[in-house]
């Protein structure tokens, strides 16, 4: 711990110190012109002290004779500062563990895996010796420790918005989300999601359906030739078809925005087997959070498929893979289990 009036001076002011001593000043007078304590001089002094002979006599045959003293370099005191400093802090925990530094750098760099994230999964499955904490991993990667991995290329958090309810100029196409039950909202049950387009680029049709399971994240991704409502229901009732009689135990309700490629409430619920296959409600005007969900997840899906993404030029093997992506990341919500493991589970209780 520092004592009270000492502080560490700059190379500046150990440049001005040596002059002072060159100029005959005293320790106290260097102190009053560095505006510094009294016990950070002798510090210093200490710091940047070297042994040399300085002359003392010429004897009567001519002899000079020379006697050890002690000098002050302010090269000295720095180096032995900044030595000092870099010393500073725990002894790094993973030693020679180069598995460790070579399965981070793979998830992180190959498999866009965050950091934090992969400290929870090395906690949980033990994939190597060294265990360490998000913030010590973090400053792994400030120091440089792992090749490829900068702190300014990782992935951020965004600010949390702001949503404030709106009211509706006009009823929804279908049921209001004001209808949906509480249960959904707890998230409580299996079989409720969330639904929403992910678009392209500009002046480009194709466009990704995403559908997201409230309680497990599970993530359902297919690519579509346009956004038009007819399309939605299309594609939900390949997907109904996929699944055969089991997709109304598995969607029991979708919540959408008012997009325009929603505006098909009864198509979107009528079965193909005939009857309803599902509950649609419809979100506030405005108010994106109340699919939070989705929204969340499509996060993922842009660090995949950036705006500005041509669909065009997507195949369906790369979205099959960003949805396999997505479903195997380690979620701290699940103790960095994934989703698609919670999905497996709740599947087998149905």
């Amino acid at each position: 711990m520092t004592r009270k009036g000492k502080k560490n001076i700059s190379y500046t002011q150990r440049l001005q110190l040596e002059a002072y001593l060159k100029a005959g000043l005293n320790k106290k007078q260097i102190a009053a012109q560095l505006g510094i304590c009294l016990a950070t001089v002798y510090n210093e002094l200490k710091r940047g002290a070297y042994e040399y002979k300085r002359y003392s006599y010429t004897d009567w045959l001519g002899e000079k004779h020379y006697k050890p003293a002690t000098g002050y370099s302010p090269n000295i005191a720095e180096d032995k500062y900044r030595l000092n400093m870099s010393a500073h802090g725990a002894p790094l925990k993973l030693g020679n563990d180069y598995d460790f530094v070579r399965y981070v750098e793979k998830r992180v760099c190959v498999d866009r895996i965050s950091p934090s994230a992969v400290c929870g999964e090395i906690k949980r499955n033990h994939p190597c010796k060294t265990v360490v904490s998000k913030t010590t991993m973090y400053r792994y990667i400030a120091q440089g420790l792992f090749m490829g991995i900068r702190s300014e290329r990782l992935p951020f958090g965004q600010r949390r918005k702001h949503y404030h309810k709106t009211i509706a100029k006009r009823p929804p196409k279908g049921t209001s989300i004001e209808q949906r039950p509480v249960e959904i909202l707890k998230r409580d049950k299996f079989g409720h999601w969330e639904m929403d387009c992910v678009v392209g680029r500009q002046y480009t049709r194709n466009v990704l359906l995403v559908l997201t399971e409230r309680l497990t994240r599970y993530e359902i991704i297919m690519k579509m030739p346009n956004r038009k409502a007819a399309t939605v229901v299309e594609y939900l009732d390949k997907l109904e078809r996929k699944h055969g009689k089991r997709f109304r135990k598995l969607f029991k309700s979708i919540t959408v925005d008012n997009g325009s490629e929603f505006a098909d409430f009864a198509g979107l619920e009528k079965s193909v087997y005939g009857g309803r296959r599902t509950t649609v409600y419809y979100c506030h005007p405005y108010t994106s959070c109340e699919r939070g969900t989705n929204e969340r997840i499509n996060r993922d899906i842009r660090r995949l498929f950036p705006k500005g993404t041509d669909f065009s030029k997507v195949t369906d093997k790369h979205v099959q893979a960003a949805a396999q992506w997505v479903n195997a990341y380690p979620r701290e919500l699940f103790d960095f289990g994934t989703s698609a493991e919670e999905f497996a589970t709740a599947l087998a209780s149905l």
